[in-house]
C-alpha cells in the first residue's frame, strides 16, 4: 500500500497499511452517535472548533481511518476530500468488529499522530473510557459507568455515592458530558 492515499467513497479504512474492510453500524451504535454528536454541536456552536460525524481521516498513506466523532480545531487540516491530519478529539464506539482495532492499532496511531483526547464508548457495558496523550502516545485518565435509576436504586449506599454521572472533556474543561445523554435510548439487548 506504499505511495497511494486512497481518496474515494469508501467503506474501510488503512490501518497500518493493511484495508479493513468497515460494517454497517447497528442502531444502539447509531444513538450513541447521534447522542454524542448533538452534545458536541450545541457546545460548539459560535466557537472555532468544528464536531464531524464519519469523516475520512488521512493521517499518511499508511493510516486512513473513518472514526465514528471527530472534534478539529486547525481549519487548515479541513479539507475537501476529508481532515488531513489528527483531529483534537476522536470518539470511537465499540463494535463486534471493530474494537480490538479501536482499542489496540488505531489508539497508537492516534497518539503518534497528535490527537489531544480519544474516547471509547462501549455501547454494551455503557462505559466511556478517556484517554488523553501524553509524551507522544495515549494514556488512560479515567472510566465512567452510566448507571440507570434501577441499578442505583439496587446498590448499597457507599457504592451510590461513588457514582459518577457526568465528566468533562480534558481539551474542553467547560463542556460537562451527561452519561445519560450518552447512553439516552440505548436498548439492553446484551449486543453491541
Amino acid at each position: 500500500m506504499s505511495g497511494v492515499i486512497l481518496q474515494d467513497e469508501r467503506d474501510y479504512e488503512i490501518i497500518n497499511g493493511k484495508i479493513y474492510m468497515m460494517s454497517r453500524p447497528n442502531m444502539n451504535h447509531i444513538r450513541i452517535t447521534g447522542n454524542i454528536f448533538g452534545i458536541f454541536q450545541r457546545f460548539l456552536m459560535d466557537k472555532e472548533c468544528e464536531v464531524f460525524s464519519e469523516p475520512d481521516v488521512f493521517f499518511n498513506e499508511e493510516n486512513n481511518f473513518i472514526p465514528d466523532i471527530v472534534v478539529l480545531c486547525d481549519k487548515s487540516k479541513d479539507k475537501y476530500k476529508g481532515i488531513y491530519g489528527a483531529p483534537d478529539l476522536v470518539i470511537e464506539i465499540l463494535s463486534p468488529s471493530t474494537d480490538v482495532k479501536d482499542l489496540g492499532e488505531k489508539k497508537d496511531v492516534y497518539g503518534k499522530t497528535g490527537v489531544k483526547e480519544y474516547w471509547i464508548v462501549d455501547p454494551k457495558s455503557k462505559k466511556i473510557i478517556v484517554y488523553y496523550l501524553s509524551g507522544g502516545s495515549l494514556e488512560i485518565n479515567n472510566v465512567y459507568y452510566y448507571c440507570t435509576a434501577k441499578q442505583i436504586e439496587k446498590m448499597p449506599d457507599d457504592e451510590k455515592k461513588a457514582i459518577v454521572s457526568s465528566f468533562k472533556s480534558l481539551i474542553f474543561s467547560d463542556l460537562e458530558i451527561e452519561l445519560s445523554q450518552v447512553f439516552k435510548n440505548v436498548v439492553d439487548l446484551g449486543l453491541y
